[in-house]
C-alpha cells in the first residue's frame, strides 16, 4: 500500500517521461503506470497483455 506522498511522486515521474511500474497486491499481476488520477488516487495501468486496468494506490506497490 502507498502513501500519498509515494503516489504523487509516481505520478510527477510519470508526467515527466520516467517509467515506473507497479505491482498489485490482490492479483499479483505488474504494469507500467501510464497515468494517474491525482483526486481519486488511482493509477492508470498496462499490464503485459496491452490492456489498460485502473488501480487505487492502496492496492500496489512499486516495483523497482
Amino acid at each position: 500500500m502507498l502513501k500519498h506522498e509515494e503516489f504523487e511522486n509516481i505520478c510527477k515521474a510519470v508526467k515527466s517521461g520516467q517509467d515506473k511500474h507497479v505491482k498489485h497486491i490482490v492479483t499479483h499481476q505488474t504494469g507500467k503506470v501510464v497515468g494517474c488520477s491525482p483526486g481519486d488516487d488511482f493509477f492508470e495501468v498496462e499490464v503485459s497483455t496491452g490492456e489498460h486496468k485502473t488501480w487505487s494506490k492502496d492496492n500496489v506497490r512499486e516495483e523497482d
